[in-house]
């Protein structure tokens, strides 16, 4: 257990230095499951302890948890073809920009939808009544002048995950949230409460959240409500971002999906379906179909996971990888924007953890290695 207290003490001093207020890991080898907590859930307005079943704003975390493995179901089912144009699901009168009619629901999990990273649509949305504000973002985004010819290039896109969250509301005839929900309850039952949009609104204390920030139109502290603006202006649920879970949901979870990587199809996720969505390489080979690899150069991995491993970071201050064929996964949960999101020492923190992690795993398989 030395190696566990060394990823702890590093947790530790990332509290200690400010990287955030606190943080839970898990970490999950073939024979075992470890859990590490420190810190506290929250500085303002006062400092509370920190807890195993904390629950973190999982930000975009929400587009491989949520989002890809609604896609994954759907697609199983056969009612989902990744070769679908968006031309399939909304009206053409929403296309501003005629190209995005030919984006794939492809294009759009492995970010090649020509869509920019990001818009601070929330200013607009604000001024519209709540009932009309999905259709307008939609009109939006698919008017935005394309970054590249779509299929042609590839940046990471929060638009693109907003029109797969519609997607999946639209081709499932259910709210993103209940479908979401439903696929992830048939994968972790026993961990359904833990793994949710709008956690507030289902009864779950707001004393088990981690706070992010301070709400600039409300004054209050985030906790429970997520920490996106687009997706708070939209009720708090969308395919880019509102999921929140406790580290030991997130493991679960990622177990799950290691046993059907291994061919034990469960929920509705068929092992065939997962690995062509982890085998799928994007340009460059960075992106998987709706999760993450390591990046060549100042990867938050460092430069020990392989270029195998699968995983997403999250703006709040969350990340996972996993490597299928070593059956390893690893979960860093923190609230780093708390109290503020200018607070950045996390981009520097993370490769340490996941160096030292990565360092760790290979010991103790050498030790579980030895006669």
């Amino acid at each position: 257990m030395k190696g566990y207290l060394l990823l702890w003490k590093l947790l530790q001093e990332g509290v200690e230095t400010g990287v955030f207020p606190g943080a839970v890991v898990g970490i999950r080898t073939p024979d075992r499951k470890v859990f590490l907590t420190a810190g506290y859930r929250g500085l303002l307005p006062r400092p509370e302890e920190n807890e195993e079943d904390t629950l973190y704003d999982l930000a975009s975390l929400t587009k491989p948890l949520a989002t890809t493995i609604s896609v994954m179901r759907l697609h199983g089912e056969g009612r989902l073809s990744l070769g679908a144009p968006l031309s399939c699901f909304f009206p053409r009168e929403y296309f501003g920009e005629k190209a995005y009619l030919r984006v794939t629901v492809r294009d759009l999990l492995s970010h090649r939808g020509g869509f920019p990273a990001w818009r601070p649509y929330f200013e607009r949305l604000l001024a519209l009544p709540r009932t009309a504000r999905r259709e307008h973002l939609l009109r939006f985004i698919l008017s935005e002048p394309p970054v590249f010819s779509p299929g042609e290039g590839e940046l990471y896109s929060d638009l693109g995950f907003f029109l797969l969250g519609e997607i999946v509301s639209r081709v499932s005839g259910r709210p993103l949230e209940e479908y979401a929900e439903e696929s992830l309850g048939k994968l972790i039952p026993e961990y359904a409460g833990e793994l949710l949009f709008r956690p507030l609104d289902k009864g779950v204390p707001s004393r088990r959240i981690a706070p992010t920030e301070r709400c600039p139109f409300t004054g209050r502290w985030l906790r429970g409500e997520v920490h996106d603006e687009n997706t708070r202006v939209l009720g708090g649920v969308s395919g880019a971002a509102g999921l929140f879970g406790s580290a030991r949901a997130v493991l679960a979870l990622l177990e799950v999906l290691l046993e059907v990587w291994k061919g034990r199809p469960k929920g509705g996720l068929s092992p065939q379906i997962l690995r062509y969505f982890w085998g799928f390489r994007g340009r460059g080979g960075l992106r998987a179909l709706g999760f993450d690899r390591p990046s060549f150069r100042d990867s938050s991995t460092g430069p020990f996971f392989p270029r195998t491993a699968l995983g997403h970071l999250g703006y709040t201050g969350g990340a996972f990888w996993l490597v299928p064929e070593k059956e390893v996964a690893v979960v860093l949960l923190s609230n780093r924007v708390h109290p503020s999101r200018k607070n950045e020492k996390i981009r520097a923190f993370r490769p340490r953890f996941f160096s030292e992690v990565a360092l760790f795993l290979r010991c103790y398989r050498r030790a579980k290695m030895s006669p």
